[in-house]
């Protein structure tokens, strides 16, 4: 008898030891599903206030180049605009302690590197941080190329070799002369093709 209650009780701590491991192992794994759903929903947060603040400067740049000054910044709108506003932006009310820094780098006087970084503190003073670079370019001021003049008439050409470097143009070894039509400069699309032929030259608007 004293045997048979033994061996119940074994039974049932094994079967509480049993209970405790699948509980422990249901509860860890709800947990670790909670924080991996409440990670990838802040990044998603975080990657459109990213992305967000990169379409912020591109807005600034095209009301005014000049404002993109090297340094770091926060944002802010103003009068409907958005515009640089301290060093660094508070967004805590999206994400836990959160800041938005918008870095600009000189490239040269047309360019400029801009990145937008926002961090946040996840869990247990975990730091997490989305960032997006990008490239703008002060695209008032960047000059189009193109080929301008009068292409020279190949009749003009009174050597074989001068009259083959202009294009439309050839050489008729039988009568000495120069023949055909030469392609017009505005033909040619980059600068040393159009350079290449007589009349023509290349200018920048």
């Amino acid at each position: 008898m004293r045997s048979e209650k033994g061996q119940s009780l074994i039974e049932l701590i094994v079967a509480i030891g049993i209970f405790t491991i699948v509980i422990s192992g249901l509860i860890f794994f709800l947990l670790n599903s909670y924080i991996a759903g409440r990670l990838a929903s802040e990044i998603t947060i975080a990657d459109f206030l990213a992305q967000e603040g990169l379409e912020a400067v591109r807005s600034i740049r095209d009301n005014s180049w000049s404002d993109l000054t090297a340094g770091n910044y926060g944002l802010a709108i103003f009068g409907g605009h958005w515009i640089f506003q301290g060093t660094s932006e508070d967004i805590s009310s999206q994400l836990k302690e959160g800041t938005r820094i918008i870095t600009v780098e000189n490239i040269d006087s047309n360019r400029k590197k801009i990145t937008s970084i926002v961090s946040w503190q996840f869990n247990g003073g975990r730091t997490e941080e989305a960032k997006l670079v990008t490239y703008l370019t002060n695209w008032q001021k960047i000059s189009i190329g193109y080929c301008a003049g009068t292409c020279t008439p190949c009749e003009n050409f009174l050597t074989r070799a001068t009259c083959r470097t202009q294009d439309g143009c050839r050489w008729n070894a039988r009568l000495g002369i120069c023949t055909g039509t030469c392609t017009p400069c505005e033909t040619f699309t980059n600068q040393p093709s159009c350079e290449a032929q007589s009349g023509c030259y290349w200018t920048w608007e």
